[in-house]
C-alpha cells in the first residue's frame, strides 16, 4: 500500500512500477474540483485526482488490454479529507467518465474490474448507497466493523492505526501475546472474506515480513 502516494517523487508510476496493490490519495473538494494533497496549504490546480490518476490509469487500462495489472485489481484508496457527501457527489459524476475501468456492484452482483475505488477518510455512511443499483464505490472499514455482518461487497477492506492495537516498533521479537491478537484480527477479517491493513505500522523490512508472514494483506509503506 502506497501510503500518501501523490508524496512520492514520481506519484503513481512508481508504484506500478514496483506492482503495489494499493495506491493511497487524498483529497479536497474546493471551487468544484477534487484537488490531491495532505493540507489545503499543499492544493494546486494542475493536481487533481483526474490529472494525477484517473487520467493516467485510463490511458494505461486502454493501452494494457484493459488492464492495469495482469491477474488482481488496483485499490485507489480515495481518503476523503473534505464533508463526506458533498466531496462523494463531485466523485461520483467523475467516477462516470471511467466506468468500464471500474469494479462495480449491480443488482447485488459485484464486477471486478481493472481499478477498485475504495473510500477512507470521511466515507459516507454504509447505508447511503442502500438504493444504488449500481456503484463504483466501496468503503474502508474500521476494526470495530468487525463481525457486523458488513458485506464485503461495500467493505471489502478493514484499515487500522498499528498503534491503538500494538506497541512493537519493527525491533526486536514480535511479542507473543501481540502476535496472537494479530494472528486473531487477520482470521476474523478473512473470514468476512475482507482484507486488513493497518497504518503507522513499522515501516521496516522486519515488520514488513513479520506482518506478511502473520496474514497482513497490504503492508503500508511510504
Amino acid at each position: 500500500h502506497s501510503h500518501n502516494d501523490y508524496k512520492n517523487e514520481i506519484p503513481l508510476e512508481k508504484a506500478l512500477e514496483n506492482n503495489f496493490k494499493s495506491i493511497e490519495v487524498d483529497i479536497f473538494l474546493s471551487k468544484e474540483n477534487l484537488y490531491v494533497g495532505h493540507s489545503w496549504f499543499e492544493l494546486k490546480k494542475n493536481k487533481t485526482i483526474e490529472i494525477m490518476y484517473l487520467d493516467p490509469l485510463w490511458k494505461r487500462y486502454l493501452a494494457n488490454n484493459k488492464t492495469i495489472y495482469k491477474n488482481t485489481s488496483l485499490y485507489l484508496l480515495v481518503d476523503v479529507k473534505t464533508n463526506a457527501l458533498k466531496t462523494y457527489k463531485y466523485l461520483e459524476v467523475i467516477l462516470n467518465k471511467y466506468k468500464p475501468m471500474l469494479t462495480h456492484v449491480s443488482s447485488d452482483s459485484l464486477k471486478k474490474k481493472a481499478v477498485t475505488i475504495i473510500l477512507s477518510g470521511n466515507r459516507p455512511p454504509i447505508n447511503y448507497f442502500d438504493s444504488y443499483d449500481y456503484r463504483n464505490v466501496f468503503i474502508d472499514g474500521r476494526l470495530n466493523d468487525i463481525g457486523k455482518g458488513i458485506s464485503y461487497k461495500i467493505m471489502p477492506l478493514i484499515s487500522s492505526d498499528w498503534k491503538q492495537t500494538f506497541n512493537w516498533e519493527g525491533l526486536g521479537l514480535f511479542p507473543d501475546s501481540q502476535k496472537g491478537k494479530l494472528v486473531e484480527l487477520v482470521n476474523s477479517v478473512h473470514n468476512e472474506q475482507k482484507e486488513i491493513r493497518f497504518w503507522a505500522s513499522p515501516d521496516n523490512q522486519k515488520a514488513w515480513e513479520t506482518l506478511l508472514s502473520l496474514g497482513t494483506d497490504l503492508i503500508n509503506t511510504d
